[in-house]
């Protein structure tokens, strides 16, 4: 089922709604920029309530699979996202001091709010800040030494001709 787009989030908060259901790539334009493709339905458990501080929170749980561009061998690789949010609705930035430490403000200035702006940044805060394959499954794993840890630059050092050896003599 498709979750809606614009929803007023106070009034799901009162009435105690959960919302179940899928966005598809057409409303993530910005995951979209961010990868490769797409691979699946960004799905969604949002659960809107009123704590006890009469807080108006959202919260649940994300998930999608992307593609994205391994940074070792450049070939495509497949990441499975999840991830668990915390959203306190406000109305402006003045109210920052009343958001609870355990979650993220959510401004919404008018009655309407975006809720796949919301999901959308939740899974772009997801996105790992580097892609690789598993280790022994990418191309690129000849550059890593045995125990899979990367280019040791002491064992391969070049003692001779290196630029900043000058910098070395100047520095003594």
């Amino acid at each position: 089922m498709a979750l809606p787009t614009l929803i007023d989030p106070r009034k799901l908060a009162n009435q105690g709604i959960v919302l179940e259901g899928q966005f598809h790539d057409q409303h993530l334009p910005r995951l979209g920029a961010a990868v490769s493709s797409i691979e699946s339905p960004l799905s969604a458990l949002v659960k809107f309530e009123v704590d006890e501080a009469r807080a108006k929170v959202a919260s649940g749980t994300l998930s999608i699979t992307v593609s994205a561009v391994c940074q070792r061998c450049l070939d495509p690789v497949t990441i499975a996202l999840s991830t668990d949010f915390a959203a306190q609705v406000i109305w402006s930035e003045e109210q920052l001091t009343n958001v609870s430490s355990n979650r993220e403000p959510w401004i919404v200035v008018d009655k309407m709010a975006s809720l796949n702006e919301l999901l959308e940044d939740e899974i772009l805060l997801a996105l790992p800040l580097v892609n690789y394959h598993e280790h022994g499954q990418c191309t690129g794993d000849t550059f890593l030494s045995e125990d899979g840890q990367g280019y040791n630059e002491k064992e391969d050092e070049i003692v001779g001709d290196n630029p900043f050896n000058i910098l070395q003599q100047l520095k003594k």
